[in-house]
């Protein structure tokens, strides 16, 4: 989709949204705004408020009329996180217009936000995944239930972690220590999902993260790694967010070789999974120097501090130009 040089791109921010991932949602767009290059484009600010109904104008005062929305904009870029954002639904609304957007399509944004079908996916084609079991509470017979935590307390080593299996920023993840503490952590995770997904803590791990770029196989491209350093015993969402404890390392000090895998991975990962666009991909590296993929971010943090665009910037690609790459890669799909 080929606009003129004299005309200014129109790039929607759609931002806000309705999962529990809303307030960082609020400060990614502020980022992306605020760093927009000016020259190429124009920054139409979409807000969608926690009940799922669309503002702009002014203090995001007039409803949006979406019969018009496509001769508002040229291209969509959703900044928004979790249910709502990543998992496909935002994707079809655009499809459905017919208006290009930033990010993976429909069915890589459902799986990825998915960890059970992502760990599904990944491990049949290869890639090492911790250990894992899905419990759903919807879908699930209880004595299927009551047989799955049975193996689970039985065969998985400790700790365990037990996540939401479709939510993103880490909300309502606990580490499970001792079993006694297992139903605590399911009903904490059942508050935000009925698809729970319980996993084989990997001991003494680094966490490692890659950011990734491209629409086609052709012209991927993979960011140097970069390490997260957990203020707390695991990067939860009060340590991403709140507490301002972790550390990074931008890159990862890690071997050359090591760092070759964890790309190889990372872009393995990102393929398999049809993504399109950008994906932060976390991954787990264990003191023998196994890799294990951890989860694939479609819609990653993008504040100018956040890990995805801090990791480009060490490659060699700055912020800004970074959002005009993106923007170009959605018109170009």
């Amino acid at each position: 989709m080929e606009k003129k040089s004299s005309k200014k791109i129109r790039v929607g921010i759609f931002f806000g949204g309705i999962s529990p991932e809303h307030e960082v949602s609020l400060v990614s767009a502020k980022g992306i705004i605020s760093n927009l290059d000016k020259k190429k484009f124009n920054a139409v600010e979409i807000f969608i408020d926690k009940k799922g109904n669309f503002w702009t104008g002014k203090n995001a005062s007039k409803k949006i009329d979406f019969n018009s929305l496509s001769k508002k904009i040229d291209v969509a870029f959703p900044i928004l996180h979790g249910e709502g954002g990543e998992d496909g639904s935002i994707q079809g609304f655009f499809k459905t217009l017919k208006i290009p957007f930033v990010g993976s399509d429909i069915t890589a944004s459902a799986v990825c936000l998915d960890k059970s079908l992502l760990n599904k996916l990944t491990e049949f084609e290869g890639i090492k995944n911790p250990r894992f079991e899905t419990i759903d509470y919807e879908r699930d017979r209880p004595e299927e239930i009551r047989k799955k935590l049975a193996d689970i307390k039985r065969k998985f080593k400790l700790p365990l972690f037990v996540k939401p299996a479709r939510t993103g920023s880490s909300v309502g993840i606990s580490k499970v220590a001792k079993l006694k503490e297992l139903k605590t952590a399911l009903e904490e995770a059942g508050k935000f999902d009925r698809k729970i997904i319980i996993e084989e803590g990997v001991e003494k791990c680094k966490e490692i993260e890659v950011s990734v770029l491209g629409n086609q196989i052709g012209d991927f491209k993979v960011s140097f790694p970069g390490r997260v350093i957990p203020g707390e015993e695991f990067y939860d969402y009060d340590d991403k967010y709140k507490n301002n404890k972790a550390e990074f390392e931008i890159p990862a000090k890690i071997s050359k070789k090591t760092e070759n895998e964890v790309k190889k991975i990372a872009l393995e990962a990102y393929r398999v999974a049809n993504c399109q666009g950008l994906s932060r991909v976390d991954l787990f590296l264990d003191n023998s120097g196994k890799i294990y993929l951890n989860e694939i971010n479609t819609m990653p943090g993008f504040t100018p501090f956040s890990m995805y665009p801090k990791m480009w910037e060490s490659s060699g690609l700055g912020y800004r130009d970074l959002i005009t790459k993106l923007i170009e890669l959605a018109l170009s799909k």
